[in-house]
């Protein structure tokens, strides 16, 4: 089930990347990060490696809202994948 929630995270990054008329040169250029990275994240792989500041960047490039990348009918994952993104920005110390 989490690789499925991984997986619809970045085909929703995908989405609206491509719904703002931006590449993914583009997009992680304006991140500060690197293409492959920014590839891994909408691939689903590698998603809690990422803290959330990450993914708040990634809304905020694209004009949406954070909710619009975890939107989901599957209410269960997205508890789950907040949950551990939370805890890793907590050990991290992002938040």
């Amino acid at each position: 089930m989490n690789e499925n929630i991984y997986k619809y995270i970045g085909t929703n990054i995908i989405f609206h990347r491509r719904l703002c008329g931006m590449t993914q040169a583009a997009l992680a250029q304006r991140l500060n990060i690197g293409v492959a990275k920014l590839s891994k994240i909408e691939r689903g792989i590698d998603v809690l490696e990422q803290p959330l500041s990450v993914y708040l960047r990634i809304a905020e490039q694209m004009n949406i809202s954070i909710v619009e990348l975890f939107k989901t009918t599957d209410v269960k994952a997205v508890k789950i994948c907040v949950r551990k993104s939370v805890k890793w920005c907590w050990l991290h110390s992002c938040l």
